[in-house]
């Protein structure tokens, strides 16, 4: 688990780094429901839609997603072959009541519903809600199937007993968004693509896009980064300060707190640069979420530049908003960092 937050923090170093050198997709032709996001991998013959602040699973492979670390709630797409060409309910009996039962083990026979008849993309479907047990945990879901082409589709909802309740309307409008195509899913679009019809606030441009939970603004004058796996804008080409959003998934027990991510990322922070003096902390909010920003100067190859960055978590993920600058122009930026931290918004909120 230490491994995963190394990555993320070699990934924000090395967009410090990156900072000093210069010193996830929206697809076409569809169009996305309102508060919702693409979450189908390439190749799909169907659309599956999640609402925005959801953690999306398609960089794994799978079309789908769940709401947080702390609420593993998850919806998600599976498509099997269906060579027989059974019928769904016999499908359902004959085939996908053992996979489901292979899932929770721990279960003293699984219980089902009786499918009950609905529809799924406009095709006739079955569904049905069970409960079972993996790993000490109780989950319950909904099961909703249906035949095309040779297949069958099903839309997955799981969750912890109790968060299932609560996650229900979720499930319905994803179902009501979904819809199958004969066109190939096939994302398009670079990373970092604005939205042209985001409101910033005056004076301000979007610096992210439709794929992320939040919206960046930056300067009008600012130039957009879209060579960075993350938001980004820097000044101008002659000052290359610049400012960033980083996201992180907490995955080990000692991340509880904005405090407890800023050690670990410090500890690995001054293995690539030298930190000197003092590393002044204070506290703020971003978007209403309370925050606290770290800044502090590093001395990198001989060169000394100023950091700003502000943490927060939102929704289980930990959010971090770097400014970096030379010491020279810290100062003459820290003001439009300030208006950039009081214009960032998650889209949840």
């Amino acid at each position: 688990m230490k491994l995963k937050v190394t990555r993320l923090v070699a990934l924000m170093l090395a967009l410090l780094l990156m900072s000093v050198a210069l010193y996830g997709c929206k697809p076409g032709g569809d169009e996305i429901p309102e508060n919702m996001q693409y979450a189908t991998i390439a190749g799909s013959d169907y659309r599956l839609f999640l609402p925005i602040d959801w953690n999306l699973l398609t960089d794994t492979g799978v079309s789908g997603g769940y709401a947080s670390m702390q609420n593993k709630a998850t919806i998600y797409v599976k498509v099997y072959d269906n060579p027989a060409g059974l019928p769904v309910k016999d499908y359902w009996e004959a085939e996908y009541t053992q996979r489901l039962a292979n899932v929770f083990p721990e279960s003293d026979g699984i219980q089902y519903s009786a499918p009950i008849d609905t529809t799924l993309g406009g095709l006739d479907a079955i569904a049905s809600s069970y409960e079972g047990t993996r790993d000490l945990v109780t989950y319950k879901g909904i099961e909703t199937l249906c035949a095309r082409n040779g297949r069958i589709y099903v839309l997955s909802y799981c969750a912890r007993t109790d968060l299932y309740e609560g996650y229900l309307d979720v499930l319905n409008t994803v179902k009501e968004n979904f819809k199958f195509s004969d066109v190939p899913f096939e994302p398009k679009d670079p990373i970092n693509t604005v939205d042209p019809n985001a409101e910033a606030p005056e004076g301000m441009q979007l610096a992210s896009n439709n794929d992320v939970a939040y919206r960046f603004y930056v300067p009008d004058s600012w130039v957009l980064d879209k060579n960075l796996p993350t938001s980004s804008a820097y000044v101008s080409e002659t000052d290359r300060s610049n400012v960033n959003v980083t996201v992180y998934m907490p995955e080990v027990d000692h991340i509880e707190s904005v405090d407890d991510y800023w050690a670990t990322c410090l500890e690995e922070l001054k293995k690539g640069m030298s930190i000197a003096g003092l590393i002044n902390d204070s506290e703020t909010t971003v978007d209403g979420c309370k925050a606290k920003t770290y800044e502090y100067t590093a001395n990198i190859e001989g060169h000394l530049f100023r950091f700003a960055q502000t943490i927060t978590s939102y929704r289980g993920m930990i959010y971090t908003i770097t400014y970096t600058a030379s010491i020279d122009n810290y100062e003459a930026h820290r003001d439009a960092y300030s208006d950039i931290l009081a214009a960032f918004d998650f889209r949840g909120n």
